[in-house]
């Protein structure tokens, strides 16, 4: 053995026991401490109700681990806020989760009382969801004169929901004495016969142009054959 130089190898278990200690410290980083953790909840398309709101719905914990953030259960609470139609939630590393909202718009009220002609009031969209009381009737809403549940009050909104603005701002109310015979009553005194939900795109359509032609009563149940009349009864 002399002059010779003896290099000495390291054992090859060592390197597995290195690759073992390396995915475990990243196992640790990713799913149990706080170094890839929330430090940031994100907001976006909250106008009624306010982003902090929005964040206590969440109920995200700061420091969770975004790898182990339920974002299932975190949609479910914030669905569960009247308010709030649709919810996405998203995470971004290092560190930051993203809601993003899309409220509910009051299409019409009903009286919170059905046996009072004032005082707070329900607003309702286009759902037939019922998402926040107010203490006075809106001007620029109709009243549902419909049951709270079921097809004719689905029938309704559906229709006051596919209406734009400006015409809904007109209506005193929508009545529906069944899904096919949804009524709407202008503050004016005039009545539209919009039958059933369907095609309610061409009807709002045309509704837009019949309300700048005379009459009082105009039948929009099929709108391949338009009918208006000066006397509803007539």
């Amino acid at each position: 053995m002399t002059g010779r130089l003896v290099r000495l190898r390291p054992a090859r278990w060592w390197y597995g026991v290195a690759a073992l200690l390396v995915l475990a410290l990243a196992a640790w980083l990713i799913g149990f401490s706080s170094v890839l953790g929330v430090r940031s909840v994100n907001v976006v398309g909250a106008r009624t109700v306010t982003a902090a709101q929005v964040r206590a719905a969440a109920g995200i914990r700061p420091g969770t681990p975004l790898a182990r953030l339920d974002l299932a259960a975190v949609r479910d609470r914030l669905r569960a806020v009247a308010p709030i139609r649709t919810v996405t939630v998203s995470r971004s590393y290092p560190a930051t989760v993203t809601i993003r909202i899309t409220e509910r718009v009051a299409i019409g009220y009903r009286p919170v009382d059905p046996g009072t002609g004032g005082g707070a009031v329900l607003l309702v969209d286009r759902d037939n969801v019922a998402f926040r009381t107010v203490s006075a009737v809106p001007k620029h809403l109709p009243r549902l004169l419909v049951p709270a549940t079921g097809a004719s009050a689905t029938a309704a909104a559906l229709v006051a929901g596919a209406l734009p603005a400006a015409i809904v701002a007109k209506l005193a109310s929508v009545s529906a004495p069944s899904e096919q015979s949804v009524t709407l009553s202008l503050r004016d005194g005039r009545s539209v016969l919009w039958g059933g939900t369907d095609r309610s795109a061409d009807k709002a359509r045309l509704l837009a142009v019949l309300l700048g032609r005379p009459g009082r009563y105009f039948d929009l149940s099929d709108p391949s054959a338009v009918t208006s009349r000066l006397d509803p009864g007539n």
